[in-house]
C-alpha cells in the first residue's frame, strides 16, 4: 500500500507490538490456528517483529549481534531444530553449537560473512558497515531468533535489487521448508522479487483492498476495470491503484470511462467476491491444526534461565564499555586532574575543617561523574525496548548487566581518584590508624558512585527525553547535598526535612567517611577542651556527626554500607518496574503528503540565477583506511575514472559495500580520515576545496535537520547564506521566489508550513525529509548536486517526484550523480550514463546507458557466458545479479567482470574523455569565488540568530523546564533556611553565606548539563552547514550567546525571587539587583561553559564529566572549602582563575557590605 495505507501498524498489530495509550484504541482479534495472545500465550514467542530503523549497539561486530540474540532466543542449542533424541542426535547438536552453525548460514545468506568481524557503527562516531549492510544486520537478528511468524517491515531500504531479490528467495524457502510465516512490506520491490512471494495483501487508508495469491491479483483489478502500462512494475501499479493516481490505470471502453473507485468501493468489491468471502469463511471457522505446537512455543517466554541471561547481558555490557575506550581514557584522565588537583590543594592537612571539606568534595566528584550514565542509557534505550519485544532476556537482567558495566567506570573514579586523594591529604592511616582506613575509604567512594549510577537510572528509565532527565538529576542531586549534613548540619535542618536526611545515601556515607577518619586510632588522645571525649569524637560532635547527643561509633560505617546496598536494589527494582511497564514511543508522522502528481505551473516566470557549469573527472581514484577492529588495511576503492558531466544524469551502482557512497564522499571532499590517492579535477583544473565545497550540494542519506524550523524557514536560511549575496541576480524579492521555485520542484509547497519534527516529537515522514534534503541543497544552486541513494525509503509515487525534481535540476545544466539502489524501470531510465562498481570498489561499467539501457546491455551481453536480459526485465536488477552483486553471489565466480573493464574499449573512451576535458580547459573554466562564504559575516550572523531564536522559542523542554528548576531550587533552599532569616552568631552567619554559594551553584550546575545535549544537537548541523561553507564559528557562537541571554534572565530572575526575600536578604533594590546580575552572570558562565565543552569533546557524555571537573575546581578554589589563605602558593592561581571566588564575593559583597548588624563570635 502507499504511504499512510497502514502496512506497519498492520504488522505491528500481529505482532502486538503497537504502542498502547489512552488516545489509541485496538479492537479485532489476533489468532494463530485459533490461538489469540489472551489465552496465556507469549505471543512474541510467536511472532517476531522487524523494524523499519536499525537499532544496534555500534560496538558489537556484526557476527556478535547475531549471537547474541540466538543465544537468548534458543538458549545456545540447536536443539529445537531436531524431533528426537539419541547419542547421534546429541553428537550433531554439539558440533552445530560449536561451529554455530545458524548464525553463520544466516549471515551466508545476508551477504553478512565476510563483514561478520566489523563493528556495526554509526553514523557519529564509530566507523562500521555501511548502511544497506546494517538493515541486513537488523533482519538477520531477527532471523536468529527463530519465531514460527516474522513480519518484516520495510527491509529492503538501502539494498540492492540484487540482494533484496536473493534474501527474499532464500526467506521463501526457508519458509516452505519450516513451515512458518513471513510478512513482509517491501517499498519499491521489482517484478522478480514480487513474484517470490505466494500471496498479497494490498491495504489503502487502513483496509484490505486484495488479499490472495499474488498470481491472481492482476486478473482480479483487470476485471474491476483497470489495465496495467506496458514497463510498469506490478508493485508500483498496485499501490497506485486505490490513490487518485489510480485513475490513469481505467480501462476504456470505446469513448466511455469508468468511474474510478474509492477506497469503500474497493473493499466491498473485494469482499463480495469468491476470494473475500473465502476468507470470511474461514475466519468464522478457525483451524485448530497445530494449536498444541502454538501453546508449546508461546508457553515459556525466556529460553534461558534468568542468571544465563544475567551472564549474556553483563558479558555484552563489558564488552561495550571495555571496546569505548574514547570513554575510558577521558575517565581515567579526568580522575586523575582531579586527584591531583584536589590532594595537592589539600597537601597533608590536619585542619578538621578541610579535611571534613576533602571528604565530601569526593563524595560528591564519585556521584557527578555517575550522572553522565544516562545520556548512554537513552541512546541505547531503544534497542532494549526491541530486545524487551522478543524476549531475548528478562527486565531486570538487563538493568542489572548494565549496572554491573558501570562498576569498572565506578572503579576508575574510586581507586584512581581516591588513592590519590587519600595518600596526598594525608587521611588516617597511622599513628593508631592502619591501612584499613584506606580500603574502607576507597569502597565507600566506589560504593556511594555505584549506589549513584542505579539511583540515575531510574530516571532513564521513567522520563521521556535526556532534556528532562537532566534537570531531574539536577534537583535530585541537590536534595542529596543539601541534607547530607555538610551543608546544613543534621541538627539544623527544619523537622519537615529531617525524614530527608535519613533517607539520603549521600547523609549514609559521608557520616561512614566521617566515622572512618576520625574514629580512627590517628584521633585518639582526649580532646583539651572536652573532657571525657576523643579528639575524633569532639569533631564528629562539631560537624554535627552525633544521634542522641553522642558521636556516631564504627558500626555505622557498615550500617551506610548497608544502607547504600539497600539504596541500590530499590534503583534496580524501580528501573525494572519502570522499563516494564512504561514504553516511550518514537514520534509518527504528523502529516501524509497526499497532493497531486502532477507538475502545475507556478503562474509566473521562473527565476534564474546564474551558475558556472562543470564537468567532475576522475581518474585512478584509491581509498584505503585500517579496519575497525584491526591494523588490517582496507582498500576500499581501487583505481575508479569516470566524469560526471554538466546536464545529465550519472548513477552510481553496484552492490551494498561496493563503495558508492564512500566514492561520492571522497569526489565531494567529504572525508577526514584514510588515504586517498588519484587526479580529481573540476573543467579541467584541480579540484580546489575552498572553491568546491561552494559550488556542490551534497544530500546525505540519513540527513538530518533542525525539528523546530518549517519546511520553508529550512529552506530560506540555506538560501540566505548560500546564494552568493555579489550576484545581481540575487535580492530579497528573487531569493524569495527562487525558494518557491525550489518548493514547488521538490513538490513541497503544499506541506511548507509544517515544522520538520524529530523520532521523539514526531514530524514529517522519512520521504518528505528526503525531499526536503534535496531542497536545502538545490536552493543553494549548486553546479554539481550529490545525492546519497535520493529513492531509498521512499514509495514508488514519492521516488517518483523525486526523480522528476532531479530530471529538472539536471536539464537547467547542471552535474547530477546519485548512488542508488532499486530503480524501477522508470526511475532507471531516467538516468542518462552510470558508473557500475563490484564489491572491494572495481569498476565494472562506465558510460551512457543509451535508450532503454541498450548500450549497458549490449555491453554485458558481449561477454560470453552473461545470461541475456529477458523481455520485460528490468535492467538494474539484471545487471547486478549478472555480476554477483546480490547476497547468494559466488565470491569466486569465475568470469571477472571488473578485469574485463580495465581492458575494454570502453574504458579506454573514459580516459580519452577525461584527458580531452583537461587538455580543453580555459581559465575561464576554473571555478573561483571571492570569499569562503557566499555572504558577509553580518548577513552569516542576522540569519544563524534569528533561526536560533526560532529554535529556542520552539524549545519547551530545555526553556520551561531549566527556569522550573531555577525556581525548585529557590524553594526549597528558601524553606530550609527560612528559620534563620536573622543570623545570631558566627555559626548561623557561616552557614548563611555558604549556602548562599551553594544554592546559587545548582540552577548553574543545571545550566550547564541541560545545554550540553542541545548545544550537540546544532554543534553536528554546524558541522554539516559547515561542509557546506554556509556560515563560521563565529556566526553560531555569537547567535547562541545572544539567543541565551533572554531565558538565562528568566531563570535568574525566577531564582532571585523565590531566593532573596523568604531568605530574609535586605529588602532594598539597589542590592536586590545587584544579586540578580550576579545570578545572570553566573548561570551565563557555567551555560557557556558548557557550550564550550561541547566544542572541544566528541559527545555529551564526554562533556558533561569534564563538566563535573569544572564544577568541582569551582567549588575548590571558590574559598568556601579551603580559605584563600590556605591554598598553596602553587595552586593560588586557580583561585582567581576560577569563577567561583567571585561568585563567592560577589554575593557576600552585594548582601552584607554596609551591614553594621552584630555577631556573636564562637568560642575560640
Amino acid at each position: 500500500g502507499a504511504p499512510g495505507s497502514g502496512k506497519s501498524t498492520l504488522l505491528k498489530m500481529i505482532a502486538q507490538t503497537l504502542h498502547k495509550s489512552k488516545d489509541h484504541r485496538q479492537t479485532g482479534t489476533v489468532s494463530i490456528t485459533g490461538v489469540s495472545p489472551a489465552r496465556n500465550i507469549i505471543w512474541s514467542n510467536l511472532v517476531a517483529y522487524i523494524d523499519q530503523i536499525d537499532r544496534l549497539h555500534p560496538y558489537l561486530t556484526v557476527f556478535e549481534t547475531c549471537e547474541f540474540a540466538w543465544r537468548c532466543r534458543s538458549g545456545g542449542t540447536h536443539r529445537r531444530i531436531f524431533q528426537g533424541d539419541g547419542p547421534d542426535v546429541d553428537d550433531m547438536i554439539a558440533k552445530l553449537d560449536d561451529e554455530l552453525t545458524v548464525i553463520n548460514k544466516i549471515l551466508e545468506a545476508m551477504g553478512l560473512a565476510r563483514v561478520k568481524d566489523t563493528f556495526v557503527g554509526d553514523q557519529e562516531n564509530v566507523r562500521g558497515i555501511s548502511g544497506g549492510e546494517k538493515k541486513r544486520v537488523t533482519v538477520a537478528e531477527m532471523l536468529c531468533v527463530g519465531s514460527p511468524i516474522i513480519c518484516c517491515d520495510e527491509i529492503s531500504t538501502g539494498l540492492d535489487a540484487a540482494t533484496t531479490y536473493d534474501i527474499t528467495k532464500w526467506m521463501g524457502a526457508v519458509t516452505r521448508i519450516t513451515e512458518t510465516i513471513k510478512l513482509v512490506s517491501l517499498l519499491q520491490p521489482p517484478p522478480e522479487t514480487v513474484a517470490l512471494f505466494d500471496e498479497v495483501i494490498l491495504l489503502s487508508n487502513g483496509k484490505v483492498v486484495y488479499s490472495g495469491p499474488i498470481d491472481e491479483v492482476i486478473d482480479y483489478f483487470c476485471n474491476l476495470g483497470y489495465e496495467i502500462p506496458e514497463r510498469m512494475d506490478v508493485a508500483d501499479w498496485l499501490q497506485a491503484l486505490p490513490t487518485k493516481d489510480g485513475v490513469k490505470f481505467i480501462r476504456k471502453v470505446g469513448s466511455e470511462m469508468m468511474k474510478h473507485l474509492s477506497t469503500d468501493e474497493f473493499v466491498e468489491k473485494f469482499y463480495s467476491s469468491p476470494r473475500g468471502n473465502k476468507i470470511l469463511e474461514r475466519l468464522n471457522a478457525p483451524s485448530r491444526d497445530g494449536a498444541d505446537m502454538v501453546k508449546t512455543l508461546g508457553g515459556k517466554r525466556f529460553e534461558n534461565s534468568s542468571f544465563a541471561s544475567l551472564r549474556l547481558l553483563i558479558r555484552r555490557e563489558l564488552k561495550l564499555w571495555w571496546r569505548d575506550k574514547y570513554q575510558i581514557k577521558a575517565t581515567l584522565l579526568k580522575s586523575l586532574i582531579m586527584g591531583i588537583v584536589a590532594g595537592t590543594l589539600f597537601w597533608q592537612s590536619d585542619s578538621p575543617n578541610s579535611i571534613v571539606s576533602i571528604l565530601f568534595q569526593s563524595m560528591f566528584y564519585s556521584c557527578v561523574g555517575a550522572m553522565t550514565s544516562i545520556v548512554k542509557q537513552f541512546a541505547e534505550r531503544p534497542i532494549f525496548y526491541k530486545q524487551q519485544d522478543a524476549n531475548f532476556f528478562p527486565t531486570w537482567t538487563y538493568v542489572v548487566g548494565r549496572s554491573v558495566a558501570s562498576v569498572p567506570t565506578s572503579l576508575i573514579d574510586s581507586v584512581g581518584y581516591g588513592t590519590i586523594i587519600f595518600w596526598f591529604v594525608g587521611l588516617a592511616h597511622n599513628d593508631g590508624a592502619t591501612v584499613g582506613n584506606y580500603f574502607m575509604f576507597l569502597l565507600l567512594l566506589f560504593v556511594v558512585s555505584l549506589t549513584a549510577v542505579f539511583f540515575f537510572s531510574v530516571f532513564s528509565a521513567s522520563v521521556s527525553v535526556v532534556t528532562i532527565a537532566q534537570p531531574c538529576q539536577a534537583i535530585t542531586m541537590l536534595a542529596f547535598i543539601l541534607f547530607s549534613g555538610f551543608t546544613v548540619q543534621p541538627d539544623v535542618i527544619p523537622v519537615y526535612f529531617i525524614w530527608i536526611y535519613w533517607i539520603n545515601f549521600f547523609a549514609w556515607i559521608l557520616r561512614g567517611l566521617a566515622v572512618n577518619e576520625f574514629d580512627s586510632g590517628k584521633y585518639d588522645d582526649e580532646a583539651e577542651t572536652s573532657e571525657g571525649l576523643t579528639e575524633g569524637e569532639l569533631i564528629l560532635t562539631r560537624f554535627g556527626f552525633t544521634i542522641n547527643d553522642d558521636p556516631f561509633s564504627r558500626e555505622w560505617v557498615w550500617w551506610g554500607l548497608l544502607f547504600a546496598v539497600g539504596c541500590t536494589s530499590i534503583s534496580l527494582f524501580v528501573s525494572t518496574f519502570f522499563l516494564d511497564r512504561i514504553r516511550f514511543a518514537t514520534g509518527a508522522s504528523l502529516v501524509t503528503d497526499k497532493g497531486s502528481d502532477e507538475i502545475e505551473d507556478l503562474g509566473r516566470e521562473e527565476v534564474y540565477i546564474p551558475f558556472k557549469r562543470a564537468k567532475l573527472t576522475f581518474r585512478d581514484v584509491h581509498y584505503t583506511v585500517t579496519a575497525s577492529t584491526s591494523e588490517e588495511k582496507l582498500e576500499l576503492l581501487k583505481g575508479v575514472d569516470g566524469v560526471v558531466e554538466a546536464g545529465l544524469m550519472t548513477a552510481l551502482m553496484g552492490s551494498s559495500g561496493a563503495g558508492k557512497t564512500t566514492l561520492m564522499d571522497v569526489l565531494a571532499m567529504r572525508k577526514s580520515s584514510g588515504e586517498i590517492s588519484g587526479d580529481i579535477r573540476v573543467n579541467g583544473h584541480s579540484q580546489e576545496k575552498l572553491s568546491f565545497r561552494r559550488m556542490m550540494g551534497y544530500v546525505e542519506q540519513f540527513d538530518t535537520q533542525t525539528p523546530q524550523l518549517t519546511i520553508r524557514e529550512t529552506v530560506s536560511f540555506s538560501a540566505k547564506l548560500r546564494l552568493e549575496e555579489k550576484v545581481a541576480a540575487v535580492v530579497p524579492d528573487s531569493m524569495e521566489q527562487f525558494v518557491e521555485q525550489t518548493l514547488h520542484t521538490l513538490e513541497l509547497t503544499n506541506i511548507q508550513d509544517l515544522q520538520v519534527g524529530s523520532d521523539e516529537t514526531g514530524g514529517l515522514s522519512f520521504e518528505q525529509r528526503k525531499r526536503l534534503s534535496i531542497a536545502i541543497e538545490l536552493v543553494a544552486n549548486p553546479s554539481i548536486l550529490f545525492l546519497d541513494e535520493p529513492t531509498s525509503g521512499l514509495d514508488a509515487r514519492a521516488a517518483a517526484i523525486v526523480m522528476r525534481g532531479l530530471k529538472r535540476i539536471a536539464l537547467s545544466g547542471r552535474s547530477v550523480c546519485a548512488t542508488i539502489h532499486q530503480p524501477s524501470i522508470a526511475i532507471f531510465n531516467e538516468f542518462d550514463r552510470l558508473l557500475l562498481l563490484k564489491r572491494g570498489g572495481e569498476t565494472i561499467f562506465f558510460g551512457n546507458l543509451g535508450e532503454n539501457s541498450c548500450n549497458l546491455i549490449s555491453y554485458l551481453e558481449g561477454y560470453e557466458g552473461t545470461t541475456c536480459i529477458q523481455a520485460g526485465e528490468n535492467p538494474a536488477t539484471w545487471m547486478l545479479t549478472t555480476i554477483g552483486a546480490g547476497s547468494a553471489a559466488n565470491p569466486h565466480k569465475p568470469f571477472d567482470y571488473a578485469g574485463k573493464y580495465q581492458e575494454s574499449n570502453l574504458r579506454r573512451k573514459c580516459l580519452d574523455q577525461i584527458d580531452s576535458i583537461c587538455a580543453s580547459s580555459t581559465p575561464e573554466g576554473k571555478v573561483l569565488f571571492a570569499g569562503k562564504y557566499a555572504v558577509s559575516v553580518k548577513t552569516q550572523f542576522y540569519a544563524v540568530l534569528l533561526r536560533t531564536m526560532k529554535v529556542y522559542f520552539r524549545s519547551p523542554s530545555y526553556n520551561v523546564i531549566r527556569v522550573m528548576v531555577s525556581g525548585t531550587v529557590a524553594l526549597l533552599f528558601s524553606s530550609v533556611y527560612a528559620s534563620q532569616r536573622v543570623p545570631g552568631d558566627e555559626a548561623d552567619m557561616n552557614s548563611r553565606v555558604n549556602s548562599l554559594y551553594i544554592a546559587v551553584l545548582f540552577p548553574c550546575v543545571n545550566a550547564l548539563n541541560s545545554v550540553l545535549r542541545v548545544f550537540e544537537v546544532e554543534r553536528n548541523m554546524f558541522y554539516r552547514h559547515k561542509a557546506a561553507s554556509m556560515y563560521d564559528s563565529r556566526a553560531i557562537t555569537r547567535a547562541y550567546t545572544i539567543a541565551e541571554v533572554p531565558f538565562v534572565f528568566i531563570a535568574s530572575l525566577v531564582f532571585s525571587i523565590l531566593f532573596y526575600f523568604p531568605m530574609g536578604f535586605a529588602l532594598e533594590a539597589d542590592k536586590f539587583f545587584i544579586f540578580l546580575l550576579i545570578i545572570f552572570l553566573t548561570i551565563s558562565t557555567f551555560t557557556f561553559t558548557g557550550q564550550m565543552l561541547i566544542g572541544l569533546f566528541r559527545d555529551s557524555q564526554t562533556a558533561q564529566g569534564f563538566g563535573g571537573l569544572f564544577i568541582t575546581f569551582t567549588s575548590l578554589f571558590s574559598g568556601i572549602l579551603l580559605r584563600p589563605d590556605a591554598i598553596p602558593n602553587f595552586w593560588i592561581f586557580m583561585y582567581w582563575l576560577m569563577p567561583g571566588h567571585y561568585i563567592y564575593e560577589g554575593l557576600i559583597m552585594s548582601q552584607f557590605n554596609n551591614d553594621n548588624s552584630p555577631i556573636v563570635a564562637s568560642v575560640g
